[in-house]
């Protein structure tokens, strides 16, 4: 029987070490992405608040529940929620709302109902999604209401803090916002940008 004796060779460490080097930045590039990832975390509940998902029954929410893409926050009568996002933007839905997330980490849909959002300087644009319309707030606060279901109920667009702008469906123009401005449309939606 021959014993095979191997020789300490530099090449084979330093391949070991470069591949572990590369495992950890890959986990590290991960893990500092789903940090990232578009979520938020309910931090309040009022009367009838539940959870929707394409995969599960609706189910009541519950304080620190993680609301990802895929999974809507429905509000019922009476009923408010408050959503806090990683960079600490806060959602805050009021009564009878359907919200959920969409693509991108500040970009959401307003199903129906009323939302208030309120990004942080340093936060960027948080992009709200209507039947009607798209808007959007950087660095303030914003207030949006649309009912697409109910027969005559105007949508609301209102900038409290810092600057907006709103895009309807029909229009290739998008109109700029300012604090304290606001846009009130009735349905069905503008087929012109409102002049501001």
């Amino acid at each position: 029987m021959k014993t095979m004796i191997r020789k300490f060779c530099p090449q084979s460490w330093f391949v070991t070490l470069l591949l572990f080097a590369v495992i950890g930045v890959i986990a590290f590039y991960q893990f500092a992405r789903a940090a990232e990832s578009p979520g938020a975390r309910v931090t309040a509940l009022v009367q009838d608040v539940r959870l929707l998902s394409s995969h599960t029954a609706p189910r009541p929410a519950s304080i620190n529940d993680n609301i990802t893409v895929g999974t809507a926050v429905r509000t019922g009568t009476e009923s408010r929620a408050e959503l806090t996002f990683i960079d600490q933007t806060l959602t805050r839905l009021g009564a009878n709302t359907v919200f959920s997330l969409t693509g991108g980490a500040h970009t959401v849909d307003l199903g129906s109902g009323a939302m208030l959002i309120c990004v942080p300087k340093s936060g960027g644009t948080a992009i709200i999604k209507t039947a009607s319309a798209t808007a959007a707030v950087t660095g303030g606060i914003a207030l949006l209401e649309s009912h697409p279901k109910a027969a005559n109920a105007p949508s609301k667009y209102i900038v409290v803090e810092g600057d907006g702008w709103i895009k309807f469906a029909q229009v290739s123009d998008r109109c700029s916002l300012h604090a304290g401005q606001m846009v009130i449309w009735p349905p069905p939606p503008p087929t012109i940008a409102p002049n501001m």
